[in-house]
């Protein structure tokens, strides 16, 4: 079979490169909360992330960022590198991908400004979490004794 994209299989095999994607997600999404809502009340208001709330109230935004984008990296990483030989690696990325796509989408909800829209995008939070138990449950039930 002939490879069309080898960079892509190289970037998709990346264990180490892969979190970075869901990391700089959650800051893009958090520059488009801030760029595209109106003022800090309404983000108080209207926000999902109660982490984040916190953080702003208590005035720790940019060591939360750090400590967000470093745990991310670091969940990813731990995540995709124990996968790696596993037939279930590729959900791994699947849930890595679909959950930096969400934060992506979470962050333009605030230019969009649409309930619809916003339940799409908890929506697919939920899908990946959905997909990460059946992931689980599979790998249980096809070897028993991984666990």
């Amino acid at each position: 079979m002939q490879q069309t994209f080898p960079n892509l299989q190289s970037i998709y095999h990346n264990y180490k490169l892969l979190p970075l994607i869901l990391s700089f997600a959650v800051l893009i999404d958090y520059f488009f909360t801030f760029y595209f809502a109106p003022d800090l009340s309404t983000i108080m208001k209207y926000e999902y992330s109660p982490t984040l709330l916190f953080a702003l109230r208590n005035d720790i935004f940019i060591p939360y960022m750090m400590a967000t984008f470093t745990f991310y990296y670091i969940g990813g990483y731990l995540i995709l590198k124990n996968l790696e030989d596993s037939e279930i690696y590729s959900i791994g990325v699947y849930i890595l991908l679909m959950m930096s796509l969400t934060h992506i989408l979470g962050g333009l909800s605030w230019y969009v400004l649409n309930p619809i829209y916003s339940n799409m995008v908890f929506t697919m939070s939920r899908i990946s979490i959905v997909v990460a138990i059946g992931a689980f449950i599979h790998t249980l039930i096809t070897n028993p004794n991984s666990t």
